[in-house]
């Protein structure tokens, strides 16, 4: 396995990381959007009661007054467990936005490592095309030389054989 491939698997490994991060932070930032909805329904929900019981509390009666004074109590403790939850989730979410940053660097770090080794990878066949270039041009250069040298020493029958000889 070449250090190419390497890289490139790393890289897939941290984009797929950091997809998954993605996706769990948009998870969570619809849990705390439904949770601060919920809150806010609950608010509206308890302003409602205590404006109906400041304006007709007497009217009500004593059981009727104590049931929605009850029932005000249980909505602010629902409340609070919901900005518990939300202030909570809200804090999951400053995590996961730093997991996400520390992921995506990383990602940024193993594309930057594949381009660098791209570009090494396409130096070395530059360089080896650049080579077998050269070895072709001495090959042939070597052949129209030895072509001379046989054409000159072939009208001269000492000379040939001398050549012929060193060969």
């Amino acid at each position: 396995m070449s250090h190419l491939n390497c890289w490139v698997i790393l890289e897939r490994k941290a984009h797929d990381q950091v997809r998954d991060l993605q996706k769990d932070l948009a998870a969570t930032q619809a849990k705390a959007e439904h949770l601060q909805a919920t809150l806010d329904k609950l608010t509206g929900m308890y302003a409602e009661y205590q404006a109906a019981e400041e304006a007709g509390g007497k009217q009500m009666g004593l059981s009727g007054s104590m049931n929605q004074r009850q029932f005000m109590a249980q909505l602010l403790t629902l409340r609070e467990r919901i900005e518990r939850d939300l202030a909570h989730q809200q804090g999951v979410m400053a995590q996961q936005r730093t997991r996400l940053i520390r992921a995506e660097a990383e990602r940024m770090k193993m594309q930057a490592l594949v381009d660098q080794q791209e570009l090494i990878e396409q130096k070395s066949r530059e360089l080896l095309e650049q080579k077998q270039m050269d070895d072709l041009g001495v090959r042939r250069f070597n052949l129209r030389t030895d072509r001379k040298s046989t054409r000159l020493n072939s009208s001269h029958l000492g000379i040939s054989y001398a050549v012929f000889c060193l060969k």
